[in-house]
């Protein structure tokens, strides 16, 4: 009414929902392509994948994964390992440990979860992290538990 404009409402946007992807999916992966043999100890937050020959130990906060054809001759710790090639060492594995039908692992494994397959090879010594969050309530049961 007397010359003053409608102040226009500011439009809002909304941003699509951005799916986050698994824990166990890294942003980023470094491989040791096919035919490349690195000797050494290797070290990475990321996922490992072997589709060569890796004579060391390895320390990942990530996942390793030895591809088949690939090798990994040494010692390793990290959150998962999947065995489609071969493994010759000790890990220490903090989630999950797969070898697969076509997988060959000698050593000694410790795992929270051990998975294998028809067609896999394992040779050597086991042994299964408990789950903390278990073992947390077995002891707060005992603690109550009252004995006469």
């Amino acid at each position: 009414m007397f010359g003053r404009k409608k102040q226009e409402e500011p439009e809002v946007i909304v941003k699509p929902e951005v799916k986050q992807p698994a824990a166990y999916v890294p942003s980023r992966l470094t491989t040791i392509g096919k035919g490349v043999v690195l000797v050494g100890d290797f070290i990475t937050a990321d996922t490992l994948e072997i589709k060569g020959s890796l004579k060391g130990d390895v320390l990942s906060e990530g996942k390793i994964h030895v591809a088949e054809g690939g090798v990994l001759n040494g010692d390793a710790k990290a959150s998962d390992v999947l065995v489609d090639g071969e493994i010759n060492g000790n890990l220490v594995i903090s989630n999950i440990a797969e070898v697969s039908d076509t997988g060959s692992f000698q050593g000694s494994l410790e795992t929270k979860t051990f998975v294998t397959n028809p067609g896999s090879y394992f040779e050597g010594k086991l042994t299964m992290i408990p789950d903390r969050m278990k073992q947390k309530e077995e002891e707060t049961e005992d603690s109550s538990t009252i004995e006469y």
